[in-house]
Parts: structure tokens; sequence; C-alpha cells
């Protein structure tokens, strides 16, 4: 980022933006990094197969030191590289722009390189993908996962959930409808579910105590 912006509006916005790196890695079988890298290309030079095309061979030389076996096939509009001795191809066509479109209006606005400090203090400069992992290991770790009652062992059902001093019963009907939103935006798969997952998780203020080490 070239200039100072909000933290919090950054992460608001790239919520998403490791995510559809990832799902595009996996629908075209390419590293997720050198996908970064093509993103920047659209959004350098033009969201269009001539747009990237016509500059690729100065996209070519800006990456050569992080990928010396790069190069372009004009013919097939192909990129080729190897990658940790993996073959990169990557066809550039219209579908592939439409994927990155997300990560592209990303980079457009704050470019590709993100500066910030770790927790001990030292400074970093590093893509966004890279910023996005770095906090992601930073995330809690759940140690143990239990399906229900069953799975748990006598001790930990009765600790966290049977205490007759703590626990709290609900009765929950399909009549309550404020609750049954509330569990689809919790459990729900659906684009607006994420969307107002993503919303909650933003706007939760938590301290040290809440989470659980």
């Amino acid at each position: 980022m070239s200039k100072k912006v909000d933290t919090r509006d950054f992460v608001t916005e790239a919520f998403d933006y490791l995510t559809t790196l990832e799902e595009v890695s996996i629908n075209r079988s390419a590293n997720r990094y050198l996908l970064e890298w093509i993103a920047n290309g659209f959004a350098t030079y033009g969201c269009t197969v001539e747009d990237f095309e016509e500059h690729v061979d100065d996209w070519i030389r800006k990456l050569v030191l992080i990928y010396p076996e790069l190069g372009y096939d004009h013919k097939n509009h192909q990129i080729k590289a190897v990658i940790d001795l993996v073959d990169q191809l990557i066809v550039i066509d219209d579908d592939l722009i439409d994927r990155l479109r997300y990560v592209i209006g990303i980079q457009k606005k704050y470019g590709i390189f993100i500066k910030y400090k770790d927790k001990k203090g030292n400074k970093n400069q590093t893509t966004i993908a890279e910023f996005f992992e770095y906090i992601t290991r930073m995330y809690p770790v759940i140690k143990a996962r239990y399906k229900g009652l069953g799975s748990s062992a006598a001790s930990v059902s009765r600790e966290v959930i049977m205490d007759p001093k703590t626990r709290r019963l609900v009765r929950i009907t399909m009549n309550d409808v404020h609750t049954m939103m509330t569990m689809s935006k919790l459990v729900g798969d659906s684009k607006e579910d994420r969307i107002a997952r993503k919303e909650m998780l933003m706007n939760f203020r938590f301290t040290k105590a809440d989470i659980d080490n």
C-alpha cells in the first residue's frame, strides 16, 4: 500500500482475498502466488487478454527474480512456469479474469504489497496473500471439537454444558423468526449467510480473556 489506510476497512474489504485465490488455484490447478501476480498484471495493465498480452514482457521482467523459469506462449495465450519443481500452465482468458475480478479490484485500490509490524514489532512488507496467511496463523487454535454431548467426556459435558448452576436452556421453535435467522447466519452455506457471518466477526469485540488458548 502506498498510502496509509484504515486497517479495519482494508481487512473488511479484502476479507475473501485469500479464499478467492485458493478457489481459483484449485479450479485452474495453479500456484496461488503466481495467480496473485497475474491478477496484478490485470490490475496494472488492464482487464482484458489483449491488455495483458501487450505488456506481458514487462510483466515477466518484473517477476524474473521471483520466478526465473517464467515465460509466455502467445500462440496458446498461456503462461508457463516451474515453481517448486511443479510445472505451471495457466491459460489467460476471460474466464480467468472473471474469477480473479475480486482480487484485481482489491489490488487496484490497495496495490499488491502491504507493510505491517509483526508481534515482535519488526516491520515487514509482503504481498496481500502472504499478509492474510500471517493473520491466519495467529487465529486461536481450537484444541478439541465435539459433534454432540455423546462425543465429549462426562467431565467436559458437565463443565461446559450440563452444570445446573451455569447452564441455560432455550426453547427454539420455527415461530422464533429472529433466532432462526441468527442460526442461519451462523451455520448457513449461502452467500448471504457468509457475508452476514463476516459482518458479525468484524463487529465482534473480544478481549484476551475470551480467547480459548
